[in-house]
């Protein structure tokens, strides 16, 4: 079974992998999307986890592994190498590989093996849930108010280029009024 689940997940990635270009798009709020759809999946891949009676049942969680992973990295190294400056692209994905495989791998090791000990297996899966439902809800309030805080600053630097432009513009007219006059 556990060969089974092994190939499931690995089958699943491998397009995501191959169409992650497509998956992606070309512009930032694509790949944001993309990064938010692999987070709400890890959020279904512990509910799974958290209710499966038998390993078999954990099949539809494993395809899910292979595809939010696969999306998930994909996006990730597109979206490091498009906001990394000029020559420092390998950097940023060195820093990526960092902080997920390292950092976040041995803080979720830490924190996962502390949570099941405490709570037990299943309600670590349950907790894992939440906090990731809550972490995507937490995300998707900032970058809300983020769009809302941007979109009223480019409103207030129109009116006031706006206004600018009628008080400069209203001043040409004025001057030339006063050469046509003389």
């Amino acid at each position: 079974e556990m060969g089974i689940s092994r190939m499931v997940s690995s089958s699943s990635g491998v397009p995501m992998f191959w169409f992650s270009d497509k998956l992606i798009g070309r512009t930032e709020n694509a790949a944001t999307r993309v990064l938010i759809l692999a987070l709400l999946s890890y959020a279904a891949r512990f509910f799974i986890y958290a209710t499966m009676k038998s390993p078999l049942a954990g099949l539809p969680a494993e395809a899910l592994r292979g595809a939010t992973f696969g999306a998930f990295w994909s996006t990730a190294t597109v979206y490091a190498h498009r906001i990394s400056p000029p020559g420092m692209s390998a950097t940023m994905l060195t820093f990526l590989n960092a902080m997920y495989g390292g950092l976040g791998q041995s803080t979720g090791a830490i924190i996962g093996g502390k949570l099941q000990s405490r709570f037990g297996t299943v309600n670590t899966f349950k907790i894992g849930c939440a906090a990731d439902l809550g972490f995507v809800c937490v995300y998707l309030l900032c970058t809300s108010v983020s769009r809302y805080r941007r979109r009223r600053r480019i409103l207030n630097s129109t009116n006031n280029d706006a206004d600018a432009m009628a008080v400069s513009g209203g001043a040409i007219i004025e001057e030339e009024e006063g050469i046509k006059q003389q």
